[in-house]
């Protein structure tokens, strides 16, 4: 079959048509057209948590597609409401207010005006191995002065808008004294620390405790927003609610975090939660989505997070890394350098730093029907269903190993 597609993922021979088996837990297997099957550890790129075809999801979904699809922004629906209402419960930022998008790249950008438009200053602090999302910035084509103000100035505004695009200022990851040089040199014109609790893209990198608490009191001394990406890291991947609450337990609050993801079981959806305070710098036409706050989407999420609660699966998903690294102790593998991560997010690092060795690797686990991702080049990433356990990651990790002496 010819790929209509545009060429921007590195595409795999497989075209997979469902879930391998009927679970009332949710499948953690797929097909494919030829009645293959395989351990699905990519889970979506972290969006599907519960599995695949959770029964209870799937019924809450179907509840939700016989009511209403989709309406306005302008109005309320209850999957909307409630879904904000536990997000501001769940995830401790005070006084909560949530704005609903369909991806996690959104999300980020309703976090990137929010600060710009909170703070009168233009520059973010972001991190070497970041990855925050793709988009380029529509709202700088966008004929309307209305929704380009304050986020783009050009020539054609005439008088210059008071607020312009963001500067970004790229930090070493995890570096305290890199942090606070930072601040003594720029303090007055930085709106914001942008920072991924774990870094996913980049290889399953998770910062240190000091460093969160330091962005935290940099913040607080000179005016500054903290602001935590939890696409990948939240909506209970590494067995807290959110990667912050893992690292730093509740000690300290960002001013706005955002989330994607593994948020919806599989079904899109972003959402940005600032501090109410915060939120009162937006207004009517500031900021929109016309997808955002869908019914069904948030139906979804709603369901998402009650099944998580009911099935005790941040339990499941706080104890994958200790039980891979307990067997990697038991069997160790001569070509693992590293194994890192937090929870159901996880980093195995093959010892030879190429991008051709990761890839070795998982192809010899597709092979073997393990469904993997690679990071960072040389990182096979895991990012399972949270109830996956012992048996699941002996597979993989037998097969890690079955893989590494087949390259030798």
């Amino acid at each position: 079959m010819h790929d209509r597609r545009w060429p921007t993922y590195a595409n795999r021979e497989v075209m997979l048509e469902g879930a391998a088996d009927e679970d009332p837990r949710g499948s953690l297997r797929v097909r494919d057209g030829e009645g293959r099957v395989f351990l699905d550890a990519i889970g979506g790129i972290g969006c599907t948590p519960l599995g695949h075809a959770h029964p209870a999801w799937r019924a809450a979904v179907d509840r939700q597609l016989g009511r209403l699809v989709s309406v306005a922004n302008t109005f309320w629906t209850q999957p909307q409401q409630q879904l904000a209402t536990r997000l501001t419960d769940l995830f401790c930022v005070p006084h909560a207010r949530v704005f609903f998008c369909n991806s996690g790249t959104e999300a980020t950008e309703a976090a990137i005006k929010l600060v710009l438009r909170a703070t009168g200053r233009d520059t973010i602090i972001a991190f070497d191995g970041a990855f925050h999302g793709r988009s380029l910035g529509a709202v700088s084509l966008t004929a309307n002065p209305h929704y380009r103000a304050p986020y783009v100035t050009t020539p054609e505004d005439g008088e210059a808008s008071r607020f312009a695009s963001a500067r970004v200022l790229r930090l070493p990851f995890d570096d305290v004294d890199a942090l606070r040089d930072a601040f003594r040199r720029h303090g007055p014109s930085i709106a914001a620390v942008f920072v991924e609790p774990v870094q996913g893209e980049s290889g399953i990198f998770p910062c240190s405790r000091a460093f969160l608490c330091e962005a935290r009191e940099q913040c607080d001394r000179h005016g500054s927003l903290l602001g935590l990406d939890e696409i990948q890291s939240g909506s209970g991947r590494t067995g807290r609610w959110s990667a912050w609450q893992s690292i730093v337990g509740d000690e300290i609050q960002p001013d706005l975090l955002w989330l994607a993801k593994a948020l919806g079981g599989g079904f899109p959806i972003g959402a940005c939660l600032a501090t109410e305070s915060l939120a009162e710098h937006m207004s009517p036409g500031s900021h929109g989505s016309t997808f955002g706050g869908n019914p069904v989407a948030c139906a979804a999420g709603v369901a998402t997070l009650r099944i998580m609660e009911e099935e005790g699966l941040l339990e499941c998903a706080a104890a994958q890394l200790p039980a891979l690294r307990a067997l990697a102790e038991a069997t160790p593998l001569a070509g693992v350098a590293e194994i890192r991560g937090v929870g159901a997010m996880i980093g195995i690092q093959i010892g030879q730093r190429s991008e051709k060795a990761g890839n070795q690797v998982a192809r010899h686990l597709a092979e073997s029907g393990i469904l993997v991702t690679v990071c960072g080049g040389h990182t096979i990433r895991l990012l399972f269903p949270y109830r996956v356990g012992h048996a699941e990651l002996e597979t993989v990790w037998q097969a890690i190993g079955a893989a590494l002496v087949t390259r030798g």
